[in-house]
């Protein structure tokens, strides 16, 4: 039987290479900063404004890279992949994950891998997407460079870290970190990455009280026509007016305490956090329903915690609780404000009775799985992840805090 013959593949000669380097370099230039604005133009039709970097490879790096290829197997023909890298910037992981789908629906993707999944818990290295483009109009005449661009996708804190990782490790001249200093290391990674999960969580905060807009309008409409007895406490009838004062405006009447929140949830929604508290506290001067009331205290406590004002946020959530026992949200919200404050025993305590009322505790199970993680209790905080994500499969916060748990775990 004939062996297959064995080809070794020779290294290109310096000198003649960089110079070949340098005749292309304009074109791959262009080249890159074409793909580039293809990128952005695409992520700004959908609403997106990361900061894009992008880079050529310098011709020291190239070469050192191909020669190593070579010495390591050389009856393999290597392949420069990375000659042109772009790095996308996003201040928050949800994002990753929709521009990676963007990405993959309009390139010809063909390589795709998510970096810092295998890191265990004693190892450290940045978390990235990395996604492998196929370009056409390449400059040819390179040596083992193909017609690929490299794109990494990262949020601010990642690339903070890969950054500064870079220069203490891959370029020092003093050889790997002793054990002490790499467990600091993924101490560090670990605490980037809880704080961009705070971070997500954060936002996704702040969308829900957008996107809750008409059910809350919904949510006190019902309210309001369960009872249209309910007695308001002296401000007298008076004419409703755009142009006066929000908080002298208030009707004694079912329909100007309707008015009245209108006022206070568009200034909340508008992040006009002090101007939504003056008014929840005008309606909250009122002879209210319980539940009415209830509601009033947990939309002025949001505002509080937005405010950072987190002990009267406390305050609130306890009576929206005590006029209504089973406001879960109000419970939750008060679990949130604990575990920001590191009353971890309350934060808990809190979850566990929201969970208890509601029959989805979605929002419950994802804030007190946040709390065991904090307590650096993580096998209790990956049960209550894997039970958001039987709830949604697709949040992606969730998911985040699963890999974050299983580093330190595994």
């Amino acid at each position: 039987m004939n062996k297959k013959r064995m080809m070794n593949y020779p290294c290109p000669d310096r000198g003649k290479t960089r110079e070949q380097y340098e005749a292309l370099k304009p074109k791959l230039d262009s080249r890159l900063q074409e793909q580039c604005h293809l990128l952005h133009e695409l992520l700004e039709s959908r609403g997106y404004s990361p900061t894009i970097k992008y880079r050529v490879k310098g011709f020291d790096n190239y070469f050192d890279k191909l020669t190593k290829l070579l010495r390591k197997r050389p009856q393999v023909r290597p392949l420069i992949s990375d000659l042109l890298g772009l790095r996308v910037i996003c201040p928050f992981i949800e994002d990753l994950d929709q521009i990676e789908q963007l990405i993959l629906a309009n390139f010809e993707v063909v390589e795709l891998e998510h970096k810092g999944e295998q890191h265990s818990f004693r190892e450290f290295g940045y978390d990235s997407v990395h996604l492998l483009l196929r370009l056409e109009k390449w400059p040819e005449g390179l040596p083992y460079a193909e017609s690929f661009c490299e794109v990494q996708l990262r949020t601010i804190l990642q690339d903070a870290w890969a950054e500064v990782e870079h220069e203490l490790v891959y370029k020092s001249d003093l050889g790997f970190p002793n054990e002490s200093i790499k467990r600091k290391l993924a101490s560090l990674n670990a605490s980037l990455a809880l704080s961009d999960l705070i971070f997500q969580e954060i936002r996704d905060y702040q969308k829900e009280l957008r996107q809750r807009g008409i059910k809350r309008r919904q949510s006190i409409e019902q309210l309001l026509t369960q009872d249209r007895s309910l007695e308001i406490a002296g401000l007298g009838g008076i004419e409703f007016s755009a142009e006066e004062d929000p908080l002298t405006d208030l009707e004694a009447s079912p329909r100007g305490l309707e008015k009245s929140m209108f006022k206070a949830l568009e200034a909340h929604s508008n992040k006009n956090f002090s101007l939504a508290i003056q008014i929840y506290g005008q309606i909250l001067r009122m002879k209210l329903e319980a539940p009415i009331r209830s509601l009033v205290y947990n939309h002025r406590g949001m505002a509080l915690f937005a405010l950072a004002d987190y002990q009267k946020a406390i305050d609130d959530f306890s009576k929206a609780m005590h006029y209504n026992v089973e406001n879960a949200r109000a419970c939750c919200n008060r679990g949130l404000v604990c575990r920001v404050l590191g009353r971890y025993d309350q934060s808990l305590e809190d979850y566990q009775r929201a969970i208890q009322i509601d029959s989805a505790p979605f929002e419950s199970y994802w804030g007190r799985a946040q709390t065991w993680f904090e307590m650096q209790l993580y096998s209790r905080a990956l049960s209550d992840c894997e039970k958001v994500l039987s709830l949604q499969a697709d949040f992606v916060p969730a998911k985040e805090l699963e890999k974050a748990i299983r580093r330190q775990m595994f």
